[in-house]
């Protein structure tokens, strides 16, 4: 199940006017799925539970490499994006941002791959990810949702209100409450008025979901 919800989303990378590129070679797949294998055998335990590495770092060959040149960026995104829907589904945390590399090793055959995984802190600053795409981090001041251009993070939508639920950092981690909003904030498919957050919460406004990661 995990490995085809990251078989849809890399897909989704490509155009199928693409799709002759990748036929021969190296397919962006079998690259998350030797990273999602990587992160299971490397995982490690702690006293508050499994920990997932969140520094990656993958080698390609020079010709796969070439393959990717304009795609890399997005690839990359979406590589670390399967990382933290991983950790999330298999009830990992993390001990710092999650970051993907990709680098160029000339001994690298066409097809074959090197993935090498590590632990590394930084900051725990969480942070916002929906489900567009974008990423906010969680500061000292909440992060406002809306439709209004001055709010932090506008969703261009007209069942959002203005200003229709806002973020923010609580002594225990992240809430999310509901500014009186028409069409409302759910959590876990319920409305509610004010909540508390874990990384498995789904939250949804509108068409728009998103979820709090913690480092």
């Amino acid at each position: 199940m995990v490995l085809k919800s990251v078989e849809n989303r890399l897909e989704r990378i490509f155009e199928k006017t693409f799709s002759r590129t990748f036929k021969s070679t190296l397919q962006p797949i079998e690259i998350g799925t030797r990273i999602v294998r990587e992160v299971d055998l490397t995982r490690r335990l702690s006293s508050h539970g499994p920990i997932s590495p969140n520094q990656i770092r993958v080698w390609l060959g020079p010709v796969d490499a070439a393959r990717f040149d304009g795609f890399q960026k997005a690839l990359v995104s979406e590589l670390e994006e399967t990382v933290r829907q991983h950790a999330v589904s298999e009830g990992f945390s993390f001990v710092g941002p999650v970051k993907v590399e990709v680098f160029i090793d000339d001994d690298i055959k066409p097809g074959n791959l090197e993935v090498k995984t590590e632990f590394l802190g930084g900051e725990s600053q969480p942070r916002l990810i929906l489900s567009d795409g974008r990423s906010f981090n969680v500061g000292e001041r909440p992060l406002v949702i809306g439709r209004s251009p001055d709010v932090e993070v506008v969703i261009n939508d007209s069942n959002v209100s203005r200003q229709h639920a806002e973020v923010w950092r609580t002594s225990e981690g992240v809430a999310v409450r509901d500014l009186q909003s028409t069409n409302g904030t759910y959590v876990n498919g319920h409305r509610i008025t004010a909540v508390s957050l874990s990384p498995r919460d789904d939250v949804t406004i509108s068409t728009i979901h998103f979820r709090i990661e913690l480092a």
